[in-house]
C-alpha cells in the first residue's frame, strides 16, 4: 500500500508563501509539517539549490529546519551559505542534475559538495547529519538551473517507489512554484 502524501496542503503552502525568501523556506520545511508521513519515508533534510550563470556557482538557498539538517550545520567548517559549487565542475552531483537534467544519487556527501569542501569534510557533515544516501532532484525550467536535495537517514536498497514517487510530485511542484 503506497504511502498517502497529502500534496494539495504541499501546494498550499508554497502558494502561500509572501516572496521569495518565505517560498524558499517553505520549499525546505513545508513537507516536515506532515510529521508521520516524512518519518515514514525516513526523510531527514531538503536543501534548495539554485544556479547562477552570471557567477557561473551553485549556490545553497535554503535548509531544512529539522535536527538532521542542524548536526550537519554544526559539525560543518563553513556555512552553510559560503558553500558554493561551480556549475560546470564534473565531479559534484548537484551540478551533474542540474546539466543532465536526470536525478542522482549518492551515499557519499562528497559528491555533493567538492569542490568547496575536502571529502573528509564533507563526510563529517554528512555523519553529523546520520545520513545514509542523498537523491539530487534537477529542478527543470528554473531560471539558470536549480535542485533540490532529499537527505535519507536510510540506505538506497532500501529507498521504494513511495520516496521516488515524494521526490519526483514534490520537485516537479517546486521548479512550478519557483517558475
Amino acid at each position: 500500500m503506497a504511502l498517502q502524501i497529502n500534496y494539495d496542503a504541499l501546494q498550499h503552502a508554497l502558494d502561500e508563501a509572501g516572496d521569495a525568501q518565505a517560498l524558499h523556506r517553505a520549499v525546505v520545511d513545508a513537507p516536515f509539517d506532515h510529521k508521520v508521513e516524512l518519518a515514514l519515508l525516513h526523510l531527514g533534510i531538503i536543501v534548495l539549490l539554485l544556479a547562477d550563470k552570471s557567477d557561473g556557482m551553485i549556490h545553497r538557498v535554503a535548509l531544512s529546519n529539522t535536527e538532521f539538517a542542524k548536526g550537519t550545520t554544526e559539525f560543518s567548517v563553513k556555512r552553510f551559505e559560503d558553500i558554493k559549487i561551480p556549475i560546470d565542475y564534473a565531479g559534484n552531483s548537484i551540478a551533474k542534475a542540474i546539466r543532465t537534467g536526470k536525478p542522482q544519487l549518492t551515499t557519499d556527501w562528497q559528491y555533493l559538495f567538492a569542490p568547496a569542501l575536502t571529502p573528509e569534510e564533507a563526510r563529517f557533515n554528512q555523519a553529523g547529519g546520520a545520513i545514509a544516501c542523498s537523491v539530487v532532484y534537477p529542478l527543470v525550467g528554473v531560471g539558470d538551473g536549480g535542485a533540490l536535495i532529499y537527505s535519507y537517514y536510510q540506505y538506497p536498497e532500501k529507498m521504494g517507489s513511495d520516496q521516488r514517487g515524494f521526490m519526483k510530485t514534490y520537485s516537479g511542484m517546486v521548479a512550478k512554484a519557483l517558475a
